[in-house]
């Protein structure tokens, strides 16, 4: 089997929402909403948010407290995928009470860099900025900014992981944790990630609504054949059935959030959010995996309060990090790639040409026929070079067995570009 397609086995994304603001307040936005009779002789919800264009199927099933490793793997985090609400999952988390006030988050993390986004709307080319979590908190409000970034690491501390995620394989493929911070009035795209996400409320109300992926062929799905998410080019605020009469045959659910409340968002199902008031969340994304291994769960108290600080993530923010990583893959997935590669193929030396062909795939357009230069292969030698410590010009599987994670995370960067908005410290920069 190829490299490629090894990788296209394994490979997961990030796909991060884009918002647009109104500013709104939570009392008296009813939803699911209520269906307008049509006068005009148009389709019912025509022109109309999201959601105005039939019925719910009804609300996303709900728990009141998280079920056990086990539970969820059987009811909801294996195919076919179901999302799930855990009602008042982290309210023993600090940060559910001291997250509510922003001189709080600016005293102890304010020196803390974050990613932040300006509400436009320009979808296809979001505008990213990384500054002090100090400075965007004085400005959000008047200049209407949010923060999407990887929850920065001294932040970790306190956000609880629900119980769901503490023994086995679940515990075991954390990527990344995000901050999303806003002053409210945010829409998100119509869209889904390839990763499962965790999506835990802190503060203000978020509307959810969940839509099956084997509906896509019917919601004006973007053009983006390699990434592993994806999202419409619909309106959401003014949905055209002129244009997109099937969205109307489209089924959905809908879950409302509320500070403690999480939802489960699984891979490659479609969402679209709402935002009202300040509102503060924390996600937790890993993995999808095809087999749950719970050999750890025996021994695991998984009732224990657990911090996220206490779990192992792949991808962090360190204060002073040069980058802040953000939708990048697992890096597991390189490895048991090149591995089973190595295997299936009886090579026994990897080499920077077998490199380069993971490199044209992710970063060149090879359908408008862009081919890899030799500009191309000096990068894919350096990156390489990370890879083969003792400059012997390849690498065994024994040695990509044991390679460490840092190492795997410098290919990653090298190879592929990342879904997410990646910032880079860059000095002095212009105002949105």
């Amino acid at each position: 089997m190829s490299l490629i397609a090894l990788f296209l086995t394994f490979t997961s994304v990030l796909c991060v929402e884009t918002s647009f603001a109104t500013e709104v307040g939570s009392e008296g936005v009813p939803f699911p909403p209520v269906l307008q009779p049509s006068d005009s002789g148009l389709p019912v919800g025509h022109l109309l948010p999201l959601g105005h264009q039939r019925e719910p199927d009804g609300p996303v099933k709900e728990y009141t407290q998280p079920l056990t490793p086990t539970e969820f793997w059987k009811h909801h985090a294996r195919r076919p995928y179901v999302p799930l609400v855990y009602r008042q999952a982290i309210t023993k988390a600090p940060a559910v009470t001291n997250w509510q006030s922003d001189e709080y988050i600016r005293e102890k993390y304010g020196d803390l860099d974050v990613l932040i986004e300006k509400k436009i709307e320009d979808r296809m080319n979001p505008v990213r900025l990384r500054m002090p979590l100090s400075e965007f908190l004085d400005n959000y409000h008047h200049k209407q900014w949010y923060v999407v970034s990887l929850l920065p690491d001294p932040m970790r501390a306190e956000m609880q992981v629900p119980r769901s995620l503490l023994c086995g394989n679940f515990k075991d493929s954390i990527l990344e944790s995000n901050l999303w911070l806003s002053s409210g009035g945010t829409r998100s795209v119509l869209h889904y990630d390839a990763d499962h996400n965790l999506h835990c409320l802190i503060s203000g109300r978020k509307d959810f609504i969940m839509i099956p992926n084997m509906y896509g062929d019917k919601l004006d799905l973007a053009d983006n054949k390699k990434a592993g998410s994806g999202f419409t080019h619909m309106n959401v605020d003014k949905v055209d059935l002129v244009k997109n009469p099937q969205v109307s045959e489209v089924p959905w659910t809908w879950a409302t959030l509320l500070p403690g409340d999480c939802i489960f968002i699984p891979s490659r199902y479609f969402h679209q959010v709402r935002s009202y008031g300040r509102s503060v969340a924390a996600t937790i994304m890993w993995d999808p995996f095809p087999e749950f291994n719970d050999t750890s769960c025996a021994t695991e108290n998984i009732d224990k309060y657990t911090a996220l600080s206490d779990v192992r993530l792949q991808w962090t923010y360190h204060k002073g990090d040069k980058v802040i990583d953000m939708g990048y893959m697992n890096v597991e997935i390189i490895r048991k790639a090149f591995l089973q590669m190595m295997k299936e193929d009886k090579i026994e030396k990897f080499t920077p040409e077998l490199l380069s062909h993971l490199y044209a795939h992710n970063m060149l357009n090879e359908e408008e026929g862009e081919e890899l230069g030799e500009e191309d292969m000096e990068h894919v030698r350096e990156v390489f070079s990370y890879m083969d410590k003792d400059k012997k010009g390849y690498v065994t599987a024994e040695e990509i067995g044991g390679m460490d994670i840092e190492t795997l995370k410098r290919v990653a960067r090298g190879v592929e570009e990342a879904h997410g908005p990646v910032g880079e410290d860059t000095g002095p920069r212009d105002e949105l």
